[in-house]
């Protein structure tokens, strides 16, 4: 059966097809089915918007002709940002799951300073639920 762990994995593959520091994917799933798959394209395409969170989102929108996510979870292979938080929240998304937290990544410092990602999305016009899964 497929589970969090399976997903958090093919957000960490996805992730893998562009190289490291960048290594940033995300998938998005209803009902057990991967709907759309995407990973960071900020070096790529020069765009400080293209991180994993939102070039999925606007993947899944365009294959569904859609922009209400409502019912589904998005998994990051890493913490995502505000910008990501946020648009999954206007998207409707009812949970993320991520794995590698954002202050163990020495790559980049855009760690949530005086709260938890967890914390900040409760805090959002329209609440999500946030959950760190580790894969070992």
């Amino acid at each position: 059966m497929k589970d969090d762990v399976y997903f958090l994995k093919q957000a960490s593959e996805e992730g893998n097809k562009v190289p490291k520091p960048y290594n940033f994917g995300a998938v998005l799933v209803k009902d057990g089915q991967i709907i759309a798959a995407d990973h960071n394209h900020v070096a790529e395409l020069n765009d400080p918007s293209a991180h994993d969170g939102i070039s999925v989102l606007r993947k899944a929108g365009q294959q569904l002709k859609a922009y209400n996510f409502d019912g589904y979870t998005m998994y990051c292979s890493h913490e995502p940002c505000f910008m990501c938080v946020n648009a999954a929240a206007w998207a409707h998304i009812k949970r993320i799951v991520y794995s590698n937290p954002a202050k163990e990544n020495k790559d980049f410092d855009y760690a949530f300073k005086d709260m938890t990602i967890e914390e900040y999305a409760q805090k959002l016009p329209r609440p999500l639920d946030v959950e760190l899964i580790r894969l070992d």
